[in-house]
């Protein structure tokens, strides 16, 4: 073991965060914490890991839950294929009687990519592999003072694995990089493990690792409509692949550029319901960010008479809700802000 991994395991051991998962450790705890904190901050995944480990203690009453109920308990979380993914591995574990136990094995389960696979194999499985997210790559980024992209972090990474400790050393990695050697704001006066980093030596740790140049998000506009019945709105269930795949909105669609909200709620009550409805005024809009658009959702409302049975044939559901009781069914954070303004229908009420 090298003088760089000695130390920081020295400090790990001292200084490890004590959190769920690292507490009680398990093939099944470790694999659901590493889904949830994909792109999502601990503080955020805590709560929810609580929730979801109540609900679903063991993979077998995860894989024999109904997908709607698994969706619900991730409502608000985010990047909801992950959610997907994770109920058809662990149906996947299932059949074949116990959770892998070899890195080919895990790799093979629906939506454990590499760096999941790493993780999962060395924290609760013992294996001696490198787990690369962005924290380590940044850290091993200026350690070496290295301009490689995150995929030749891998060799970095494993240059410095101690057999038999790799899952400490990962976490090690994890945690400085979360708490010490920030992106933007690296405290390297405290840093356990500055007197082996060239980028410090240099003063230039602020230019590790080399950014590639961001791409202009987009800027779209999106129109739901509120239909009611009797206290209640419809919702439905958006299909199973795809943008909140399997999660429940107020239906709407996309609009086409220079496309009025009106006559876009028109054509997606047309298509995807087979209803012809006639707007009313705006109730609001709301601003979401996702990865790869930046979105601006026009919620109308609807004051045709809820009569007609919709014909489905883009949605997969559709049911009648309380907007501020929807049930045991998953709704993304989207739809949860514009499920606000259909129980606050006042006008040009906004939200942002």
């Amino acid at each position: 073991m090298d003088a760089f991994t000695t130390d920081l395991l020295a400090w790990y051991d001292t200084h490890r965060r004590s959190l769920p998962w690292r507490d009680t450790v398990t093939p099944y705890r470790t694999w659901i914490s590493e889904v949830m904190l994909q792109q999502t901050r601990v503080d955020t995944v805590l709560p929810y890991f609580a929730r979801f480990m109540s609900r679903f203690p063991t993979v077998e009453r995860l894989a024999d839950a109904e997908q709607d109920e698994v969706m619900s308990m991730w409502s608000g979380l985010g990047y909801y294929s992950r959610a997907r993914n994770m109920h058809a591995a662990a149906k996947a574990v299932v059949a074949l009687g116990a959770f892998p136990t070899t890195l080919k094995g895990v790799r093979a389960l629906p939506g454990v990519g590499e760096y999941m696979a790493g993780a999962i194999g060395s924290i609760a499985l013992g294996l001696d592999v490198a787990a690369v997210d962005g924290n380590l790559h940044r850290v091993l980024a200026r350690i070496h003072r290295s301009t490689t992209d995150r995929k030749g972090a891998w060799s970095l990474a494993a240059a410095h694995l101690p057999a038999g400790r790799a899952g400490d050393y990962n976490q090690a990695l994890m945690d400085l990089g979360s708490g010490t050697c920030k992106p933007r704001r690296a405290e390297c006066p405290r840093c356990p493990v500055s007197a082996h980093c060239a980028a410090f030596a240099a003063g230039d740790v602020h230019k590790y690792p080399v950014k590639a140049k961001k791409k202009v998000t987009p800027r779209r506009e999106a129109v739901c409509g509120v239909l009611r019945r009797e206290g209640r709105v419809l919702i439905v269930r958006r299909p199973a692949a795809g943008l909140y795949g399997g999660m429940y909105e107020l239906p709407g669609i996309l609009l086409n550029t220079g496309e009025a909200p009106d006559v876009g709620l028109r054509r997606a009550f047309s298509e995807r319901l087979g209803l012809t409805i006639a707007p009313g005024g705006p109730l609001g809009r709301v601003q979401h960010t996702l990865t790869h658009m930046k979105l601006t959702l026009h919620i109308l409302d609807i004051p045709t008479p809820a009569s007609a049975t919709p014909t489905l044939s883009h949605y997969t559901d559709a049911r009648w809700i309380t907007p501020t009781e929807p049930g045991d069914i998953g709704i993304s954070t989207l739809a949860a802000k514009a499920l606000a303004v259909a129980a606050k229908p006042e006008p040009q009420r906004m939200l942002f």
